[in-house]
């Protein structure tokens, strides 16, 4: 999810020390000591050289500390995860601890919310039925939301590839309204009764119809404005076409053919036992994140997964496993300029960070990461962090660069 607060609020945050940092190392690593033991099916891992080791845990704890150059300004975490997968290797280990004061320490195996990386997910199964003729990207949203369509402005001319790489001009129910209403995310900050409340996805869409205002014409040139009503409205095309909820088709598209036996979509407020950590907005982590309720990201920002399976899900995506057609996964990575530099090319629910580097970060209330992929080198890049900022949203482009740096990719 990207909310147009975050950056203004994270930019005055004090920055607070987390009293007790525990180190789970979880790589075995040529001429790594380890100073901890290894855990869970992180002791299994390939090795790398230890110089790139070494770098890459650098990078990981930059996530977490509030001492570093870049924290004041970007964030930080409490815990975070990394894996970096290549051609027989593998490095992947996890630092820091649950919460403030916790002593409890993250593990590699800990599940999160992966915000807006979910849409990457939604835009594969409307490209796969794209693919299957149920539907094309260029159809207009009138086509199979005809009611929503005549509310929506605009709404007879939009397309769902207008929607999928955000330049439908689609005002986005998390953000604060022009008539002033508190976004539905935005607005959990000021009044933490509202971080609970669930959301139907029709109820979403409301919102961007009843206090939105469209932010540009639909394909206007040179336009572009990141909207994640644009992903609700493809959930539910996607639900009206396959008559199922949204939840049943991932696993049956997604999930299980690729094995991803931990992730899943979810529409509440997470169970406790689904083991996970607690979440903060920015620090001093004076707002808690971790009731928020996930049907309010729903298609645009839902699924809770962890670094093994997101490391399996890029790694099939840009390969084409999820597609019968290599020239369906070429529609997905058609772009288009976004005019930010940390996501300058946007195609269908991916983005071209740098050359050759492909992903989609998420962020939610609690939680920010990364995942992304090198197709030509098979390198998979997977970080997060249980806090809403954190350089750990930028670590495709800052583990990429580590790796050309030591010489494990080339430049």
């Amino acid at each position: 999810m990207t909310i147009t607060i975050f950056l203004a609020n994270a930019l005055g945050a004090t920055a607070a020390r987390v009293s007790t940092r525990v180190l789970v190392f979880c790589l075995v690593a040529t001429n790594v000591s380890a100073q901890g033991p290894a855990s869970g099916p992180c002791a299994e891992m390939a090795t790398v050289p230890a110089p790139v080791a070494e770098a890459l845990d650098r990078f990981l704890h930059s996530t977490i500390d509030p001492e570093a150059p870049r924290s004041p300004v970007e964030g930080y975490g409490t815990g975070a995860v990394l894996s970096v997968t290549g051609p027989g290797w593998r490095y992947v280990r996890a630092v820091g601890v649950i919460a403030p004061e916790s002593d409890v320490p993250m593990t590699c195996d800990m599940p999160y919310q992966i915000g807006s990386a979910t849409k990457m997910m939604t835009a594969t199964v409307l490209l796969q039925l794209h693919e299957e003729g149920a539907l094309s990207v260029d159809d207009l949203l009138s086509a199979h939301l005809p009611d929503t369509a005549a509310a929506l402005p605009n709404g007879d001319v939009i397309t769902l590839r207008q929607l999928a790489n955000h330049t439908a001009g689609v005002f986005d129910y998390t953000n604060n309204a022009p008539d002033g209403t508190p976004g539905v995310m935005v607005g959990d900050l000021s009044d933490s009764a509202m971080m609970s409340i669930g959301y139907t996805p029709a109820a979403l869409v409301a919102f961007a119809v009843d206090h939105g205002e469209p932010t540009f014409a639909p394909g206007a040139e040179g336009a572009w404005l990141y909207s994640n009503t644009g992903y609700v409205l493809m959930g539910q095309i996607i639900e009206r076409i396959t008559a199922k909820p949204l939840e049943s088709v991932l696993e049956e598209r997604i999930f299980g053919p690729l094995g991803m036996s931990d992730s899943f979509l979810w529409s509440d407020v997470p169970r406790p036992h689904f083991g996970l950590p607690r979440s903060f907005f920015t620090p001093p982590f004076e707002i808690e994140s971790t009731d928020w309720n996930m049907s309010q990201g729903w298609a645009a920002g839902a699924v809770i997964s962890t670094v093994d399976d997101m490391s399996v899900f890029i790694a099939a995506l840009l390969e084409g496993q999820l597609f019968d057609d290599r020239t369906t996964l070429d529609i997905m990575q058609d772009t288009v300029p976004t005019g930010r530099s940390l996501m300058p090319q946007y195609g269908i629910g991916l983005i071209e960070i740098s050359p050759g580097l492909w992903g989609h970060g998420g962020q939610t209330l609690g939680f920010v990461s990364d995942t992304a992929y090198i197709p030509q080198e098979n390198v998979s890049i997977v970080a997060w962090t249980n806090s809403a900022r954190s350089i750990a949203g930028h670590a495709g482009l800052e583990v990429s660069t580590i790796l050309k740096l030591s010489g494990i990719i080339p430049e």
